[in-house]
């Protein structure tokens, strides 16, 4: 199934709550909410079925994770990995080749940093890979999050 969101269309069938969830398109940039893809085959399939440039949150703070799934994954769309968490070094070696590679503290510092990364037409895809035990009680906490902070200062600037 293809959903379009505002003149992108993307592969996947998802249509709930933090499962590649639309959350904003804000100055041609689409913002996606898929905190509930606490794995990697889950964040691989969301990566996949985007056709459009992406900046790519990712992190957390689990260490069982199997990232083994990234190598499936099409790389040529990912411009950007943000991610936050205590694997960096593993994540490092698996996207490094590819595209750059930020590391940062927290939800809150990669959001913002996507934010003033990201340019008309790309997609920003938050697929952390792994639980959100570290900060959040649940996926379902860390995804309000992340679409708080992607709405922060919207209303603001919608009067301007």
């Amino acid at each position: 199934m293809k959903t379009e969101i505002k003149s992108k269309t993307f592969a996947i069938n998802r249509d709930t709550d933090h499962s590649f969830e639309f959350v904003a398109n804000i100055n041609d940039i689409t913002f996606i909410n898929d905190s509930k893809a606490t794995n990697a085959k889950q964040t691989v399939e969301s990566i996949n079925s985007i056709d459009a440039e992406i900046i790519l949150i990712l992190g957390g703070d689990d260490l069982k994770t199997d990232y083994s799934w990234f190598t499936n994954v099409n790389y040529y769309n990912i411009k950007t990995v943000i991610y936050y968490g205590r694997r960096f070094p593993e994540i490092k070696n698996i996207f490094n080749k590819h595209v750059m590679i930020v590391l940062l503290d927290n939800l809150e510092t990669s959001v913002k940093f996507s934010k003033d990364r990201a340019i008309k037409n790309q997609v920003v895809l938050f697929s952390p890979a792994c639980p959100s035990y570290d900060a959040f009680d649940n996926y379902k906490n860390r995804g309000d999050k992340f679409k708080e902070l992607v709405l922060k200062g919207i209303s603001e600037t919608k009067g301007k």
